[in-house]
């Protein structure tokens, strides 16, 4: 059964922050996410945004988010050379 419009906002603004506070990047802007199966339970976006360790201070960073619908708990691992539209 789908989810309302509004429950489907509310969960893509769910992964989004999820995601952009996972991925340690300042001034993180997410991409649309990718949906999987409902079997699968999982959803991918693409983090990008500014490293902001000393030694890569500036740097802009990439980092592919993996988010699980049922524990939401995050995966994230540089992506480098990936890119995807932001969110907005």
């Amino acid at each position: 059964m789908a989810s309302s419009p509004a429950a489907e906002a509310a969960f893509t603004r769910t992964v989004a922050e999820t995601c952009a506070a996972a991925s340690g990047l300042k001034g993180a802007h997410v991409s649309k996410p990718v949906l999987f199966d409902d079997s699968l339970n999982k959803v991918v976006t693409l983090v990008t945004g500014v490293f902001p360790q000393r030694a890569l201070k500036g740097a802009e960073g990439r980092m592919l988010c993996v988010y699980d619908k049922r524990t939401r708990k995050v995966w994230i691992d540089e992506a480098k050379g990936w890119s995807a539209p932001d969110l907005r």
